[in-house]
C-alpha cells in the first residue's frame, strides 16, 4: 500500500523553523510531503485545502505558532476557528475532518514537527472516492 501524501502549510516563524532543524538533524520522517511556507497559519485559505484534497492529497497539515505566541496579533485564534469549521464541513461531505491537522508550537521544537507529523501519517489512509462527479484531478465530470 502506498503511504499518504500530505501537504504542510507551515508558519515561517515556527512550522517551518521547526521543520527545517528537524530536516538539519537528519530526524526519520515519513518521505511523502511537501512544505509550503506561509506569514502566518492565519493566511491559509480554506480553497486552498479543498483543493489541495480534491487534487489527490490524502491529508493537510497547517502548523502554526503557540497560542499567544503569535507575531500577528494572535492570528493564530482566527486560523482556529477557520480550521475547526473546515473540519466540520470536511465530515460533513463525507471526506472526513481527519484529513485536516492542525498544530502549534514553537520554532525551536523540531521534536514536536517529528511528533505531530509521524502521527499524522499514522491516522491516514488513501482518500476514498469523491464520488462519480469529481476526478481526482479536481475536474468536475
Amino acid at each position: 500500500m502506498n503511504q499518504p501524501r500530505i501537504l504542510i502549510f507551515a508558519c515561517r516563524w515556527c512550522g517551518l523553523i521547526g521543520a527545517d532543524a528537524a530536516g538539519k538533524k537528519r530526524i526519520a520522517l515519513p518521505t511523502p510531503f511537501r512544505v509550503i511556507p506561509v506569514e502566518c497559519a492565519a493566511l491559509v485559505e480554506t480553497d486552498a485545502i479543498i483543493r489541495a484534497l480534491a487534487d489527490g492529497v490524502d491529508g493537510v497539515a497547517v502548523l502554526g505558532c503557540h497560542i499567544g505566541g503569535c507575531r500577528y496579533n494572535n492570528a493564530n485564534h482566527t486560523a482556529i476557528k477557520r480550521m475547526e469549521l473546515l473540519k466540520d464541513l470536511l465530515d460533513t461531505t463525507g471526506i472526513g475532518g481527519n484529513r485536516l491537522m492542525f498544530s502549534f508550537g514553537t520554532a525551536h521544537e523540531d521534536y514536536q514537527f517529528e511528533e505531530v507529523i509521524k502521527n499524522f501519517f499514522d491516522e491516514l489512509g488513501p482518500l476514498p472516492s469523491l464520488g462519480p462527479w469529481l476526478s481526482p484531478s479536481g475536474v468536475i465530470r
